[in-house]
């Protein structure tokens, strides 16, 4: 059974592990966003993201309202990645097209998957032809459906050496070889090295010799110095284990902020600093929130539809996006006290 409060801490358990690694995402290595956490918008002129949930002139949808442009969080970004086609009008299975496919997905969770979709349609209608979109298009239903299961799958694969090579397979059976390839190969090579470099580390602990000892932590270290990607997959573990210790210890603001900045650097310090704030802030409303849903639904004098009015009231003070992260922890008994 869930003791109390587990829901909670395993939902900011996540949020901090994917908002520390934005911090250090360099290259390839960290660049996939979670895919069901947030929806996507068309594309406007010159390839920027602009209306949401519509097809802005190209589909006559109406344009979006002064303050949901306002509250786009990728209004006027530039584009990632790009559709491409072979000599034949063929779409090519890249790595450009993954990145596309991962800037509309960027947003999943305050648009509906649909939206995301049909944004996604709308901004490479004018560039492939009805063919070449379908076949997109296609891919990108494919993609989305793997990267949920792979989720499932690698959570019950029982290690982490079982979840590499069963959602590998995965990968090859949902999108074929050649798409696997172009989509993951970088990651999956990417994993084997740091693999490699665990069981180097491992022998090196084991080494008793001091000459020896010295010419493996050499190696390591020119490696990791030669590979910007490996430096910031050792700077975000570094980080994840801090920001635990932090916790546990209930460091003050002002030790982090130092201790960040002797390790990683001002600007690093910085954001992780603005983190931390913006997660205690969500955890004081979830508190909040809590605690009111509670008294409502202990309260006997009301009736089924004053309830659920006052239910839908508590959340008037959370935007589309929080709703939805709030609707998943209660249903999940993720809430503080559930």
């Amino acid at each position: 059974m869930r003791g109390p409060g587990l829901g909670l801490a395993l939902a900011m358990a996540a949020v901090a592990v994917l908002a520390i690694a934005a911090v250090f995402a360099v290259g390839g290595v960290l660049e996939r966003p979670l895919l069901l956490s947030a929806p996507v918008v068309s594309s406007g002129p010159g390839g920027k993201l602009a209306d949401p949930d519509g097809a802005g002139e190209a589909g006559g949808a109406p344009a979006p309202s002064a303050a949901t442009a306002a509250d786009d969080s990728l209004r006027d970004t530039q584009v990632d990645g790009a559709a491409s086609v072979d000599a034949l009008g063929r779409p090519r299975a890249d790595r450009e097209l993954r990145r596309l496919f991962d800037y509309f997905l960027a947003r999943a969770g305050e648009h509906s998957p649909e939206a995301i979709r049909s944004a996604l349609a709308a901004h490479l209608h004018a560039q492939l032809t009805p063919a070449a979109l379908a076949t997109v298009l296609a891919w990108f239903d494919a993609y989305v459906a793997l990267e949920r299961d792979s989720v499932a799958m690698a959570q019950s694969a029982g290690g982490p050496e079982a979840a590499f090579e069963q959602v590998r397979a995965l990968r090859r059976e949902r999108l074929g070889e050649t798409l696997a390839q172009a989509f993951y190969a970088q990651e999956e090579s990417d994993y084997r090295q740091a693999q490699r470099r665990g069981q180097l580390r491992g022998a090196l602990l084991a080494e008793r010799d001091p000459a020896e000892r010295a010419r493996r932590a050499a190696e390591l270290e020119r490696e990791a110095t030669a590979d910007p990607a490996l430096q910031a997959s050792a700077q975000l573990r570094d980080a994840l284990e801090q920001d635990r210790r932090f916790e546990r210890d209930g460091t003050d603001p002002a030790a982090r902020y130092a201790q960040r900045q002797a390790q990683f650097g001002a600007a690093a310090a910085q954001r992780l600093a603005e983190l931390d704030q913006q997660r205690g802030q969500w955890l004081l409303r979830l508190r909040s929130y809590a605690a009111q849903r509670q008294r409502v639904l202990a309260d006997g004098a009301l009736s089924q539809e004053q309830r659920r009015r006052r239910l839908d009231a508590l959340l008037a003070d959370f935007d589309p996006n929080e709703r939805r992260r709030v609707d998943a922890l209660t249903r999940n008994g993720g809430l503080p006290g559930q």
